[in-house]
């Protein structure tokens, strides 16, 4: 089973992302801060990290730790607009709000790449 790690801020909505990508038999850890974060990529060792735009620090972070560096990063983003000028070293980027089936397919081909 895949593990994918959730990183936002929005508890609510990343419960019923959490129950959606369970449903699609992918094992999902969610944390909140940035702190928590690294800890739980070291020890739950995710496939695949969905962060928010808002968790630019943790999604840099992640990048730049030798046992995170190369775990895919899809970013989550409620900016429709701008998107094109994001500076952070991600995978792939996908708007809020969702739209499942798109979600579905980057999510498949991230982990699909990421072995």
């Amino acid at each position: 089973m895949k593990k994918i790690l959730l990183i936002n801020n929005d508890l609510d909505a990343m419960h019923l992302l959490k129950l959606w990508l369970e449903n699609k038999a992918y094992e999902v850890r969610i944390t909140t801060s940035k702190e928590e974060a690294f800890k739980v990529a070291e020890e739950f060792d995710p496939a695949l990290v969905i962060a928010d735009i808002l968790q630019n620090e943790a999604i840099e972070q992640l990048k730049k730790m030798q046992h995170t560096k190369d775990i895919p990063i899809l970013l989550m983003s409620g900016y429709t607009r701008g998107n094109e000028n994001i500076n952070l070293n991600i995978d792939d980027i996908i708007e809020k709000p969702f739209n499942l089936p798109l979600l579905e397919i980057k999510v498949a081909r991230l982990l699909k790449h990421a072995g």
